[in-house]
Protein backbone atom coordinates (compact mmCIF):
# COMPACT_ATOMS: atom_id res chain seq x y z
CA UNK A 1 0.00 0.00 0.00
CA UNK A 2 1.52 3.21 -1.29
CA UNK A 3 1.53 5.57 1.82
CA UNK A 4 -0.08 8.45 -0.24
CA UNK A 5 -3.02 5.89 0.54
CA UNK A 6 -5.88 7.09 2.48
CA UNK A 7 -5.34 4.61 5.22
CA UNK A 8 -1.62 6.18 5.67
CA UNK A 9 -2.92 9.94 5.32
CA UNK A 10 -6.07 9.42 7.73
CA UNK A 11 -5.64 6.31 9.47
CA UNK A 12 -7.10 5.72 13.15
CA UNK A 13 -8.50 8.16 15.13
CA UNK A 14 -6.88 8.39 18.45
CA UNK A 15 -8.61 10.80 21.31
CA UNK A 16 -6.06 11.91 23.45
CA UNK A 17 -5.35 10.56 25.76
CA UNK A 18 -7.37 7.55 26.47
CA UNK A 19 -9.76 7.27 23.22
CA UNK A 20 -9.35 5.04 20.39
CA UNK A 21 -11.64 5.16 17.42
CA UNK A 22 -10.79 3.36 14.64
CA UNK A 23 -13.63 3.03 12.32
CA UNK A 24 -16.95 1.91 13.55
CA UNK A 25 -15.96 1.79 16.78
CA UNK A 26 -14.99 3.92 19.84
CA UNK A 27 -13.07 2.19 22.50
CA UNK A 28 -11.76 4.38 26.00
CA UNK A 29 -9.17 3.20 28.65
CA UNK A 30 -10.47 4.25 31.99
CA UNK A 31 -7.44 3.86 34.46
CA UNK A 32 -9.43 2.60 37.43
CA UNK A 33 -6.29 2.35 40.17
CA UNK A 34 -2.99 1.78 39.64
CA UNK A 35 -3.19 -1.82 38.64
CA UNK A 36 -6.12 -2.11 36.75
CA UNK A 37 -8.29 -0.32 33.60
CA UNK A 38 -11.78 -0.65 32.44
CA UNK A 39 -11.60 -0.71 28.94
CA UNK A 40 -15.07 0.14 27.82
CA UNK A 41 -16.03 0.02 23.76
CA UNK A 42 -18.78 1.84 21.82
CA UNK A 43 -19.54 0.66 18.58
CA UNK A 44 -21.78 1.99 15.46
CA UNK A 45 -23.43 0.31 12.61
CA UNK A 46 -25.70 2.18 10.00
CA UNK A 47 -28.83 0.10 9.19
CA UNK A 48 -29.27 -0.45 5.47
CA UNK A 49 -30.86 2.56 3.51
CA UNK A 50 -34.16 1.48 3.52
CA UNK A 51 -34.80 0.96 7.38
CA UNK A 52 -34.40 4.86 7.66
CA UNK A 53 -35.33 6.77 9.58
CA UNK A 54 -34.48 4.15 12.24
CA UNK A 55 -35.19 4.72 15.97
CA UNK A 56 -33.70 2.63 18.20
CA UNK A 57 -35.02 2.38 21.60
CA UNK A 58 -32.62 1.21 23.44
CA UNK A 59 -28.55 0.69 23.66
CA UNK A 60 -27.79 -2.67 24.81
CA UNK A 61 -24.51 -3.13 26.72
CA UNK A 62 -22.73 -6.62 27.89
CA UNK A 63 -18.93 -7.23 30.00
CA UNK A 64 -17.36 -9.55 27.65
CA UNK A 65 -15.25 -12.36 29.73
CA UNK A 66 -11.84 -12.59 29.25
CA UNK A 67 -10.52 -15.96 30.41
CA UNK A 68 -12.28 -19.41 29.11
CA UNK A 69 -14.25 -20.60 31.60
CA UNK A 70 -12.79 -24.18 30.70
CA UNK A 71 -9.29 -23.71 30.41
CA UNK A 72 -8.55 -20.82 32.62
CA UNK A 73 -6.22 -19.15 30.13
CA UNK A 74 -7.25 -15.58 28.72
CA UNK A 75 -9.33 -15.83 24.95
CA UNK A 76 -7.34 -15.04 21.99
CA UNK A 77 -10.13 -15.67 19.33
CA UNK A 78 -11.56 -11.61 18.60
CA UNK A 79 -9.85 -8.81 17.81
CA UNK A 80 -9.85 -6.85 21.40
CA UNK A 81 -9.42 -10.56 23.06
CA UNK A 82 -5.62 -10.48 21.60
CA UNK A 83 -4.87 -6.86 22.42
CA UNK A 84 -5.86 -7.48 25.99
CA UNK A 85 -3.20 -10.59 25.98
CA UNK A 86 -0.77 -8.38 24.72
CA UNK A 87 -1.63 -5.37 27.72
CA UNK A 88 -1.56 -8.09 30.55
CA UNK A 89 1.69 -9.80 29.14
CA UNK A 90 3.82 -6.92 30.28
CA UNK A 91 3.14 -8.18 33.88
CA UNK A 92 1.00 -5.63 36.41
CA UNK A 93 3.60 -2.87 36.68
CA UNK A 94 5.98 -3.26 33.84
CA UNK A 95 9.63 -2.22 34.74
CA UNK A 96 10.40 0.20 32.28
CA UNK A 97 13.97 0.39 33.31
CA UNK A 98 14.47 -3.10 31.44
CA UNK A 99 13.15 -1.55 27.99
CA UNK A 100 15.05 -1.20 25.05
CA UNK A 101 13.39 0.91 22.91
CA UNK A 102 13.98 0.65 18.96
CA UNK A 103 13.20 2.77 15.95
CA UNK A 104 10.28 0.75 15.68
CA UNK A 105 9.12 1.66 19.12
CA UNK A 106 9.17 5.87 17.96
CA UNK A 107 5.28 5.85 18.62
CA UNK A 108 5.85 4.57 22.16
CA UNK A 109 8.42 7.19 22.59
CA UNK A 110 6.20 10.50 21.33
CA UNK A 111 3.11 8.97 23.90
CA UNK A 112 5.32 9.21 25.96
CA UNK A 113 7.07 12.60 25.41
CA UNK A 114 3.27 14.18 24.62
CA UNK A 115 2.14 12.84 28.55
CA UNK A 116 5.71 14.81 30.09
CA UNK A 117 4.87 18.09 27.94
CA UNK A 118 1.45 17.92 28.76
CA UNK A 119 2.34 17.84 32.54
CA UNK A 120 4.68 20.41 31.91
CA UNK A 121 2.07 22.60 30.37
CA UNK A 122 -0.15 22.44 33.21
CA UNK A 123 2.26 23.28 35.50
CA UNK A 124 2.97 26.41 34.19
CA UNK A 125 -0.97 26.90 34.22
CA UNK A 126 -1.95 26.23 30.84
CA UNK A 127 -4.45 23.64 28.79
CA UNK A 128 -2.78 20.05 27.93
CA UNK A 129 -3.50 18.62 24.24
CA UNK A 130 -6.94 17.84 23.69
CA UNK A 131 -9.10 20.61 25.58
CA UNK A 132 -11.09 22.72 23.94
CA UNK A 133 -12.76 25.58 25.66
CA UNK A 134 -14.90 27.44 23.13
CA UNK A 135 -18.02 26.57 23.45
CA UNK A 136 -18.93 26.81 19.82
CA UNK A 137 -16.69 24.68 18.30
CA UNK A 138 -17.03 22.09 21.02
CA UNK A 139 -20.90 21.45 19.95
CA UNK A 140 -19.98 19.03 17.43
CA UNK A 141 -15.73 18.47 16.62
CA UNK A 142 -15.46 16.47 13.25
CA UNK A 143 -13.24 14.07 13.28
CA UNK A 144 -11.04 12.65 10.60
CA UNK A 145 -12.19 9.29 9.42
CA UNK A 146 -11.79 6.60 6.10
CA UNK A 147 -14.82 5.47 4.54
CA UNK A 148 -16.90 8.53 5.68
CA UNK A 149 -19.54 7.93 3.21
CA UNK A 150 -20.10 4.48 4.70
CA UNK A 151 -21.20 5.74 8.08
CA UNK A 152 -22.55 9.00 7.23
CA UNK A 153 -24.60 8.08 3.88
CA UNK A 154 -24.77 4.16 4.53
CA UNK A 155 -25.52 1.63 1.84
CA UNK A 156 -28.55 -0.54 0.73
CA UNK A 157 -29.13 -4.03 2.16
CA UNK A 158 -28.06 -6.02 -1.40
CA UNK A 159 -25.14 -4.19 -1.11
CA UNK A 160 -23.84 -5.00 2.15
CA UNK A 161 -24.86 -8.54 2.14
CA UNK A 162 -22.65 -8.35 -0.96
CA UNK A 163 -20.08 -6.97 0.50
CA UNK A 164 -17.70 -9.89 2.62
CA UNK A 165 -16.07 -6.65 5.08
CA UNK A 166 -19.55 -5.44 6.18
CA UNK A 167 -22.36 -8.04 5.71
CA UNK A 168 -24.18 -7.88 8.78
CA UNK A 169 -24.52 -12.03 9.21
CA UNK A 170 -21.07 -11.35 10.05
CA UNK A 171 -20.22 -12.55 13.58
CA UNK A 172 -19.00 -9.78 16.10
CA UNK A 173 -15.34 -10.36 15.93
CA UNK A 174 -14.25 -7.47 18.71
CA UNK A 175 -14.71 -9.04 22.09
CA UNK A 176 -16.28 -12.61 23.04
CA UNK A 177 -19.18 -12.89 24.44
CA UNK A 178 -21.95 -11.25 22.85
CA UNK A 179 -25.50 -12.09 23.99
CA UNK A 180 -27.45 -14.19 22.19
CA UNK A 181 -30.40 -11.21 22.68
CA UNK A 182 -28.05 -8.38 21.40
CA UNK A 183 -27.31 -10.13 18.21
CA UNK A 184 -31.36 -10.96 17.70
CA UNK A 185 -31.70 -7.68 18.16
CA UNK A 186 -28.60 -6.16 15.80
CA UNK A 187 -30.12 -8.68 12.80
CA UNK A 188 -33.54 -7.16 13.20
CA UNK A 189 -32.56 -3.62 13.12
CA UNK A 190 -30.70 -4.55 9.94
CA UNK A 191 -33.70 -6.04 8.26
CA UNK A 192 -33.12 -9.39 8.97
CA UNK A 193 -35.43 -12.22 10.31
CA UNK A 194 -32.91 -13.82 13.43
CA UNK A 195 -35.16 -16.92 12.85
CA UNK A 196 -34.31 -17.57 9.24
CA UNK A 197 -32.77 -20.87 9.20
CA UNK A 198 -31.16 -20.04 5.50
CA UNK A 199 -29.37 -17.29 7.94
CA UNK A 200 -26.17 -18.42 7.68
CA UNK A 201 -22.95 -15.85 10.17
CA UNK A 202 -20.46 -15.09 8.25
CA UNK A 203 -16.95 -15.07 9.14
CA UNK A 204 -15.59 -13.29 12.37
CA UNK A 205 -12.69 -12.15 10.13
CA UNK A 206 -11.69 -11.63 6.41
CA UNK A 207 -9.66 -13.84 3.95
CA UNK A 208 -7.15 -11.86 1.77
CA UNK A 209 -9.57 -13.33 -0.96
CA UNK A 210 -12.75 -11.84 0.68
CA UNK A 211 -11.07 -8.53 1.29
CA UNK A 212 -10.19 -7.83 -2.53
CA UNK A 213 -14.21 -8.43 -3.37
CA UNK A 214 -15.09 -5.56 -0.98
CA UNK A 215 -16.03 -2.04 -1.49
CA UNK A 216 -13.97 -0.76 1.89
CA UNK A 217 -10.50 0.57 1.45
CA UNK A 218 -7.49 -2.25 2.04
CA UNK A 219 -5.31 -2.01 -1.29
Amino acid sequence: MDESHERWQVGRICLWPNGLGPLSHTEYRVPIDDENTLSVTWHFTRVPNEREPYVQTTIPSWEGPILDPRSGRWVSSHVMNQDFIAWVGQGTVADRTQEHLGTSDRGIIAMRKRFVDDMERIERGEDPKGIVRDPLANVCIEMPIIERELYTEGLPLAEMLADPAIDPRRDYRFQIGQPPAVRRAYLEAMGLDPDDSELKPGAALLTAEAAQKSRRIWT
